[in-house]
């Protein structure tokens, strides 16, 4: 409250917490009218928010700056974000290029390999801004020239520049107003690439449709990029998004859009007639169909049309509806298919174990390819012109490996192994099923010492995602790792909302059956104590982003299951989020409050800051955020904080944490990257060791 222009302290239980001032706003959803008493906190850049931000700051930092073990976790995540590490390479005519890092800490560099050896093609660590970071890279077809993305911290948007490996200087081209996480296609003959954007970065209106003046265009090589032909536009379709690739021959121009619901339209056009007809060969549908390479006018697709776990097709250009299975949906859940040579590589889910099978172009099985125990395959890199492909494995407990297979003998080896801080042959990763509270199966993923004693003690972390068809799968990360390197037991449930075991398991998880997704993350949580991993005192709770919005509505539902909760960017505020700005493509996801009553109500059962009741005793929690976070706005944290806050019952304290220097997906210094990382896991830690002790 105000007293004489003094804001005074809430103290609450003994945690003295900056004052929040409640404004009487309500709103009416059909019928059903709902407070919203820190509206106010919606306006994130406004002086009086940022000023009670940073009195929340205040308190976190000295909170956790209290907490001995911070240091030595800073520099356990700042070892782990220093190992030396490789990506698979991308081939281009006669040489490959990947990002090194050489365990110094220094940014990635762009290496390019061939016969006359090693060279640096681009060191991201030699006059650029600590604050700008490579976002993505691309080697064009011919291996002439590499476009890579350049991206400051707290940005949506990338500037895309094309460098010539022959001179190893950049061209005078730039490519801007390219959302983060939209990627580039090269032309077939290396002479530009097609990108999809608004070709500004000029900020956009809050809930403006994301596909409102999004176009694809296509960027030739010295050209400016006022000069861009437009090749794909959907005015009339504000919340589509389209994309535009050539096919492998460079003969068709493949086309389509995304609605935001997980299905697409697929539309081609003669690569050498930009003014030709574009026909659509198939209508927008919640299926995907996922172009992958193409013989003549036989093109193949990846697509869950018919097949919810996946299957491969061809398609004969030149009549549409003539279509036929290559590769049949199977028990496995396909995730994708790459072309390497003359073969296809299929890369399966089983139970969300990854397995990689090589087949004929006629579909014939013809091999698995090595993939060493419970782990992940999180990229396979491969070349229809390219006899050898490449690809990655890891688990939670297993640093990344990097696997080359040759098409023409069917041979594998390893090509190397990121090194971990800790001994990894002392860990494991297993698999568990819990059971939901329909009597589903939900696979539960446990990273934790061998001869790990199960009578509760350790400090547990579960976490999970649920959303998108984006499948959670056991792999390694360096925010789980750090985790895992200090001691900590890890738990991975892939919930439903995922596409762990296909497009049913997604839609069992999304919109109106929103709600199995935190039924099956309670169901973990209490299989975890069941077992003997943990108690309800040591069990931890973490989410990011889609994950934060699973956390958060788990914690309000049961808060009486965990001992700490982290709650890191997550769209929590599902009654107003898609007025926030790129939230807007959350509704179809999770619904739209004002588009229906029904999808009011679905949202409504659920939303936490409705929930959350004054009195309960709720886990210590900390919410994160990032003040400059491009994609989920810091409102959601700002709000879900101050609600917490004021209804704590018990002496748990609830905290703000909101990170500067970094955006949504990371990037900054590594200082700023590592930040959170360790904010997180030093709260955890020090709530779930103290709980341990009680």
């Amino acid at each position: 409250m105000r007293i004489a222009g003094l804001v005074l302290m809430v103290v609450a239980l003994g945690v003295a917490y900056p004052a929040t001032p409640r404004d009487d706003v309500r709103e009416t959803f059909f019928g059903t009218t709902v407070a919203d008493p820190y509206r106010w906190l919606e306006a994130v850049h406004a002086p009086r928010v940022r000023a009670w931000v940073a009195r929340q700051d205040a308190l976190t930092e000295a909170t956790l700056a209290s907490v001995p073990l911070r240091d030595t976790l800073r520099a356990t995540t700042r070892r782990l974000f220093s190992m030396p590490s490789r990506s698979l390479p991308q081939r281009g005519g006669p040489i490959a290029v990947v990002a090194r890092t050489d365990g110094s800490g220094r940014r990635a560099v762009l290496v390019a390999t061939g016969a006359h050896g090693d060279r640096v093609v681009l060191d991201p660590n030699v006059g650029w801004d600590p604050a700008v970071t490579l976002a993505d890279w691309k080697l064009a077809p011919d291996g002439t020239h590499v476009a890579y993305a350049t991206k400051r911290a707290g940005l949506g948007l990338v500037r895309w520049h094309v460098r010539s490996l022959a001179t190893g200087r950049d061209l005078a081209d730039l490519v801007v107003g390219t959302p983060d996480w939209a990627p580039i296609g090269w032309s077939t003959d290396g002479r530009g690439f097609y990108y999809g954007g608004y070709a500004s970065e000029a900020a956009r209106a809050p809930g403006e449709p994301i596909g409102r003046g999004y176009t694809v265009r296509f960027h030739r090589l010295g050209g400016d990029q006022r000069d861009d032909r437009v090749v794909y536009a959907l005015p009339q379709r504000p919340t589509w998004l389209p994309y535009a690739q050539e096919s492998d021959d460079g003969r068709y121009v493949i086309l389509g859009a995304i609605d935001g619901g997980g299905g697409n339209l697929v539309a081609v056009r003669d690569a050498h007639d930009p003014r030709g007809a574009i026909r659509t060969i198939r209508q927008l549908s919640p299926s995907v169909y996922s172009y992958v390479t193409s013989d003549g006018p036989i093109a193949y697709f990846f697509t869950n049309a018919g097949a919810p776990r996946g299957k491969l097709v061809a398609i004969d250009l030149r009549q549409p509806a003539h279509q036929w299975d290559v590769i049949p949906q199977s028990s496995r859940t396909l995730e994708d298919v790459s072309a390497a040579g003359d073969q296809f590589l299929a890369r399966y889910l089983h139970d969300v174990r990854s397995e990689i099978i090589a087949f004929d172009r006629h579909g014939a099985r013809l091999r698995a390819l090595p993939t060493p125990g419970i782990g992940t395959v999180a990229n396979v890199a491969a070349d229809p012109s390219h006899a050898s492909a490449y690809y990655d494995f890891s688990s939670p407990t297993t640093p990344p490996s990097v696997f080359a297979y040759d098409s023409r003998d069917g041979r594998t080896h390893l090509v190397g192994r990121q090194r971990a801080v800790f001994d990894a042959a002392q860990f494991v990763t297993e698999e568990l099923f819990a059971r939901s509270a329909d009597g589903t199966r939900v696979p539960v993923f446990v990273a934790h010492r061998r001869g790990l004693r199960l009578d509760g003690s350790h400090p547990t972390m579960l976490t999970g995602y649920g959303g998108f068809g984006d499948s959670y799968r056991p792999e390694w990360w360096t925010p789980n790792e750090a985790w895992i390197a200090a001691g900590g037991t890890l738990a991975i449930a892939c919930v439903r909302g995922g596409g762990e075991y296909g497009q049913a398991w997604h839609r069992a998880g999304m919109l109106g059956n929103k709600q199995h997704a935190f039924d099956d993350l309670a169901a973990a949580a209490r299989l975890l104590v069941a077992r003997g991993y943990a108690t309800r005192k040591t069990l931890g709770l973490y989410g990011y982003s889609g994950g934060g919005l699973l956390v958060g509505v788990t914690e309000v539902q049961h808060p009486d299951l965990f001992g700490a909760v982290v709650e890191a960017a997550g769209p929590v505020d599902v009654l107003r989020g898609e007025t926030y700005g790129s939230e807007a493509i959350w509704t179809t996801e999770v619904g739209s409050p004002t588009k229906s009553a029904r999808e009011f109500a679905w949202l409504y059962r659920y939303a936490p800051l409705v929930a959350i009741r004054q009195g309960t005793r709720y886990p210590a929690t900390l919410v994160m955020t990032s003040e400059n976070d491009e994609r989920v706005s810091p409102a959601h944290a700002y709000k879900f904080a101050a609600t917490l806050q004021r209804a704590q019952g018990g002496d748990a304290p609830i905290l703000l944490d909101a990170v500067r220097g970094t955006g949504h997906v990371g990037g900054g210094t590594l200082a700023a990257q590592i930040a959170p990382i360790v904010d997180a896991d030093t709260f955890l830690l020090a709530h779930l060791r103290t709980s341990a002790a009680d």
